[in-house]
């Protein structure tokens, strides 16, 4: 049987480096502020047990996350970390988390947007600002079961505000669904895949959402993010 102390040991992890943890494909991925992640087979729990109690959070069944790593918590109960990773926290916990946001003083005032991510393949991205083709990155999030549920805008350029019709502003750092209210669930499946998977698709497809026929060319800049390169396929 593993003695999953000194498992944690052995690969310096410690609740000072570790900034989430969460289940997927059986296996618990523990989430190193170095980038670097491990798969152990442990359950969640057996991990959470040997971590200071104080200094995670369990936000949903299979996602705990370090409090002092987080950055913001918005009104649905999505935590943002310090790398710019989302989780959902319980849906039917809203009070608890909105509660937790105010305790921790993290996005008091209601309509305040996430803080930006700094990372740097995002900050390149301003090199595509004025690029005639319409271009964004978006970060998927996950429920406990590690499909995903929702992605938000971490990056878009001048011509995706033409594509969308909607200004940079009021996509940036905010969720799909919250955007396009008429939203479409079928552009997660592929996104995720791309996310998750680091696969490369193009999608063929219509958009309810502005009304056109696109072509999308999605590739993985990041793991956990999906960017994308729109063209209507009317033109």
């Amino acid at each position: 049987m593993t003695d999953w102390s000194k498992w944690l040991e052995k690969h310096e992890l410690s609740a000072e480096n570790i900034l989430y943890l969460y289940r997927q494909s059986r296996r618990t991925v523990i989430h190193r502020e170095d980038g670097e992640e491990f798969t152990p087979f442990a359950p969640l729990q057996v991990l959470l047990a040997l971590l200071p109690e104080a200094d995670f959070l369990r936000i949903n069944k299979g996602v705990a996350v370090n409090r002092a790593r987080i950055i913001n918590i918005d009104t649905d109960g999505v935590y943002t970390m310090s790398d710019g990773r989302t989780f959902a926290g319980r849906k039917r916990g809203l009070s608890a988390h909105r509660h937790l946001r105010k305790q921790m003083g993290l996005n008091a005032l209601p309509d305040a947007q996430p803080q930006t991510t700094p990372m740097t393949f995002l900050e390149k991205c301003t090199l595509l600002n004025e690029m005639p083709l319409a271009y964004c990155v978006i970060e998927l999030v996950f429920n406990a079961e590690g499909h995903g549920v929702d992605f938000i805008f971490r990056y878009c350029n001048a011509e995706m505000a033409v594509m969308e019709g909607v200004p940079v502003e009021k996509m940036l750092n905010r969720s799909f669904y919250e955007v396009f209210r008429n939203g479409d669930k079928k552009w997660l499946v592929a996104y995720a895949d791309v996310a998750l998977n680091g696969t490369k698709r193009i999608l063929h497809d219509y958009s309810p959402e502005i009304g056109k026929y696109l072509t999308i060319y999605c590739y993985q800049p990041a793991p956990g993010f999906c960017a994308c390169v729109l063209q209507n396929a009317d033109a």
